[in-house]
């Protein structure tokens, strides 16, 4: 109650501002007023592209609700990732930090009002962002999806992110059901500059160093060339606790030392190179050419699980003392887009684009060994990996006629997922013992290779009727055919209305879907299991095991969405508004649990058949609903000689809940919705924070800017063998001040949650030690803003 009182307070100051300058606000909206020397430094109103096809249109006269994240907001921190950025200034999104999750440490996704990371459709320029091809298969958030990763794209190219709260299938195509984030990067008029940061934990780890240069040649007719380049340098962090296991054989010495830190539990320790390119070539009739283009090369590292001296998998010989494997991936991220659009003497305009994008995630494991192959094991393998390219051809028609906006298109798009094998020692069973295999992340076989296409073929019908007595009626209709499961439709109508020129009533209701990616079609990952090469891991839905066990041909997922609310906007400088939002989801795909020989004696004979020990794939499982409310106050206030003050306050409340299990395979048994389940119920429904508040503060004075930022994460569960874990909510706060000299330089130093919070510990004992207080893995993995502690930061720019 205390916090909502502490909000309370802060919205009627807020308010009490904006009254008693209301008249003095008022008159500063006559720009004709003004001086050319105000007029420069005028902050417009914030613009959004995404949601609607008739154009950029004022933030706050949307149908539907958005958030708009400026390029002075992503600069105002010490954080590396966009992703990190993102889930400080946007409530319900959540980049929580997991460890020990093998491919997950090194790409690690984010989620949107509780719901998967593939259920995000992710845009730049308006242009579809091909996914990652990795699959986060462990007890991570977002087990068993893919995602877009974010941290691909260099923060000083972009201009805004816009994010959509409202699902948007009908217009967008698959995935948009959690809502839709549109990355619009920097066109013509920015300044060149380059930056170097760095910053460090005040634990002393994390050490981060960041150069970034972006630099833009104007073009005729404003077009432009804008290149960006950025290098990345990320120490990994460490906040495992002492190892109180016994790790030497008995009577050794050595068992009676302080228990030694032995696992790496934190970030991992990355390098990125990225590179991105955006480009306007304008005719003087108005015929334009576009391209962007990024790339990414990241290195990466961390840790496995520890092999202590007396583990069966550890060769002493090789490793006496034990050995933590290290998961070291190269992952290639790569994009183009090219197109031209053009107006044709009939008004109508036209946009025809080609985009290509890729991703290689190439696994590699040090440190570790092949127990099977003896002495003469290597200590470092080529594991193998996974890749995932998308071509996208479309071709946009919009006119505006009258009173009505009609927008239509036709959009081709062609996937192909990959899985392709590691060396031979990293997965073989060698004649020295009975675990085979690179010990980490043993290496893809050669049967669970890959090479899987799909093509789809999208039409859509978009069209907005704006009235002259400030009625807004949007329709949107898209229909899409998959040469894999077949075709789809789906619908969403929108409604604004205003009554009075200070508020806007809005409305949608709509349907969407997402197709089941080509990773949880055709992901196959096992391993050599004892000495009779038996196989234990995931197999593709139509694998000759996975279908006798039940599995069959994945379907995509199903939605509807209501969502009502309205914004009041009294003057320029003040807003506050509402939102409801209703979600549900029909055949959410999910990961099985293992599947043993102990379910039945049927499961057994087919186990055996196909010389398995342990199975899991992918079915459409469950339905879920989600609601909430959405909540954002701006308020902008000049003081007459002291400067000016922004204040942003942001909430949300989304509560999921599975309403209904799928009946499993008959032949699962009695264990059969238990093992369709796992622990996906928990992961679903309660292990993100419900509720997340934001508040952003601004205050510019002279060549001074300072930024107060405010962020509450609530409660979250972890279950974790069986026994849920209950976690409290947390308080951060993030400050930065930056000076601006000579008008080209800039000197800023800031800290992100300084006052060194960090998240319950496990608040449990179940007799295993790994899990109590003390545990080496001190903290969950759900953790919503990991568990680093505090990170102090300076930076340097220079503008030319």
């Amino acid at each position: 109650m205390k916090y909502i009182k502490y909000l309370t307070i802060i919205t009627i100051i807020s308010v009490s501002l904006f009254a008693s300058s209301e008249d003095e606000v008022i008159q500063s909206e006559e720009l004709y007023n003004k001086p050319l020397s105000e007029l420069l430094n005028t902050e417009t109103e914030l613009k959004a592209n995404v949601g609607s096809r008739s154009g950029e249109r004022d933030l706050l006269l949307s149908e539907v609700p958005i958030d708009v994240i400026t390029s002075e907001q992503l600069r105002q921190n010490g954080s590396s990732e966009l992703s990190q950025i993102l889930e400080r200034y946007v409530a319900g999104f959540n980049f929580p930090r997991p460890s020990i999750t093998d491919g997950t440490d090194h790409s690690r996704p984010f989620t949107l009002r509780g719901l998967n990371p593939d259920q995000v459709l992710v845009l730049i320029n308006g242009k579809r962002v091909h996914q990652s091809s990795l699959l986060n298969v462990n007890g991570a958030i977002g087990r068993g999806s893919s995602s877009v990763d974010l941290n691909s794209i260099p923060i000083a190219s972009i201009e805004r992110v816009e994010i959509l709260r409202d699902g948007a299938a009908a217009q967008y195509g698959s995935d948009a059901i959690a809502g839709v984030i549109n990355i619009i990067l920097k066109g013509y008029g920015h300044k060149n500059q380059v930056t170097a940061t760095y910053g460090k934990t005040k634990a002393g780890d994390g050490e981060m160093k960041r150069t970034d240069l972006f630099y833009s040649m104007p073009l005729q007719y404003d077009g432009f060339f804008n290149v960006t380049a950025e290098y990345r340098d990320r120490g990994a962090t460490n906040r495992a606790g002492p190892d109180r296991r016994k790790l030497y054989p008995d009577g050794d010495s050595r068992n009676d030392l302080d228990a030694p830190v032995t696992m790496h539990y934190g970030d991992a320790e990355t390098k990125d190179i990225l590179l991105l390119v955006n480009n306007e070539i304008n005719l003087k009739n108005g015929f334009t050419f576009y391209l962007n283009g990024s790339y990414d090369d990241r290195e990466s590292e961390a840790g496995a699980f520890f092999r202590s001296s007396i583990d069966s998998r550890n060769n002493t010989n090789i490793y006496p003392d034990g050995f933590l494997p290290i998961i070291a991936p190269k992952i290639k991220d790569y994009s183009l887009t090219l197109g031209a659009k053009d107006i044709l003497e009939n008004g109508i305009k036209w946009d025809l684009s080609y985009s290509y994008g890729f991703n290689d995630y190439h696994f590699y494991v040090k440190n570790t060994l092949n127990n099977s192959l003896g002495d003469s094991s290597p200590t470092s393998f080529d594991s193998g990996g996974t890749s995932y390219a998308q071509q996208i051809v479309n071709l946009d028609l919009s006119k505006k006629i009258d009173k009505f906006y009609v927008a239509t298109g036709v959009e081709f798009r062609n996937e192909n997922y990959k899985i392709y094998a590691g060396e031979e020692g990293s997965y073989i069973l060698g004649s020295h013992g009975s675990k085979a295999g690179a010990q980490g992340f043993p290496g893809f076989q050669p049967s669970n290779e890959v090479d899987e296409s799909r093509n789809n073929i999208a039409l859509y019908l978009d069209t907005k009727y704006n009235s002259e007595k400030d009625l807004t009626i949007g329709l949107a209709g898209r229909y899409e055919y998959y040469d894999d499961f077949g075709s789809n439709v789906d619908g969403k109508l929108s409604l604004a209305y205003k009554p009075i020129s200070e508020i806007l009533l809005r409305s949608t209701v709509s349907t969407g879907f997402r197709a089941p990616s080509l990773t949880q079609s055709y992901y196959t990952a096992t391993s050599i299991s004892g000495t009779s090469l038996s196989q234990t891991g995931t197999f593709r839905v139509d694998h000759p095991v996975s279908k006798a066990l039940g599995a069959t041909k994945l379907k995509p997922e199903k939605s509807q969405h209501f969502s009502a609310g309205f914004v009041y906007q009294p003057v320029k400088d003040f807003s506050f508004s509402v939102d409801y939002f209703y979600t549900t989801i029909k055949d959410r795909i999910l990961l099985t649990d293992n599947i043993t020989e102990d379910v039945s004696n049927e499961v057994k004979s087919i186990l055996n058949q196909y010389n398995v020990e342990k199975a899991r794939y992918f079915s459409n499982a469950i339905d879920t609903k989600t609601q909430g409310v959405d909540l954002r106050l701006r308020h902008k206030y000049a003081f007459e000689q002291y400067g000016s003050l922004k204040t942003e306050i942001a909430y949300q409340y989304a509560s999921t809940e599975v309403t209904h299990v799928n009946v499993a395979p008959s032949i699962l048994g009695d264990d059969g919705e238990q093992l369709l389940l796992g622990n996906s119920t928990t992961l679903i429904e309660d292990s993100q924070p419900k509720d997340s508040l934001k508040m952003y503060t601004q205050y510019t004075y002279h060549n001074v800017v300072s930024k107060l930022n405010v962020n509450r994460y609530g409660s979250y569960k972890t279950n974790l063998f069986g026994t849920v874990y209950n976690f409290d909510p947390k308080w951060t706060t993030d400050v930065e001040v930056e000076y601006t000299f000579k008008k080209s330089y800039s000197f800023a130093i800031g800290g992100e949650n300084i006052f060194d919070v960090y998240p319950d510990k496990w608040n449990k004992d179940t007799g295993n030690k790994i899990l109590n207080k003390d545990a080496t893995m001190q903290y969950s993995q759900h953790s919503p803003f990991g568990y680093n502690g505090a990170f102090y930061y300076a930076r340097f720019g220079v503008s030319f």
